[in-house]
């Protein structure tokens, strides 16, 4: 049973040894969290502004398919 108890050992440490890392991580990324926020928070802005001008310009080709189909009927 001395091996038994010496594996749950080891794996109860690896387990340890992680979870230190990952707390260590979380502590010392935080500020590359908020520059992907930020990066993020812009490219939302962008996205915001591109869907605004292709409504303006799906607009503008319904008016000009408009004119024409008035135009031809004439």
């Amino acid at each position: 049973m001395g091996n038994d108890d010496r594996t749950q050992q080891t794996a109860t440490l690896g387990c340890g040894s992680l979870i230190l890392i990952a707390l260590i991580v979380l502590l010392f990324g935080k500020s590359s969290t908020q520059d992907l926020e930020k990066e993020i928070k812009s490219l939302s802005a962008e996205v915001k502004e591109l869907k605004q001008a292709v409504e303006a310009e799906t607009a503008r080709v319904k008016e000009l398919r408009d004119n024409l189909e008035k135009e031809k009927s004439k």
